[in-house]
């Protein structure tokens, strides 16, 4: 199995071999693109569809992944560091549910 960083190197190589030869300043036009992507999967979700949806939250990762490759981003080590920040935080992040 790959880690998240075996992930970023091996998708962004399959961009670049494609011609998406994305650099920072690009970034913007990347989360764009992530966008894009939640959009279309909260579209499947909507329309109850698993297998779009499925397959839109993969090129969620791939976009997301992509992009933290781009910006020298370790996304495996800045996961963690959330997940650990996260554990201290109260439920609900201290709001009421309705």
């Amino acid at each position: 199995m790959l880690s998240i960083k075996e992930w970023q190197k091996k998708i962004t190589k399959y961009a670049i071999d494609h011609g998406f030869n994305w650099i920072p300043a690009d970034i913007d036009t990347m989360l764009l693109r992530i966008h894009s992507e939640v959009s279309e999967a909260s579209e499947a979700a909507r329309d109850e569809n698993a297998g779009e949806l499925a397959e839109e939250m993969a090129d969620i990762f791939i976009r997301l992944v992509n992009a933290c490759e781009v910006m020298g981003i370790d996304l495996e080590a800045e996961v963690q560091k959330k997940h650990r920040k996260n554990l201290n935080r109260d439920m609900l992040h201290g709001r009421k549910r309705k």
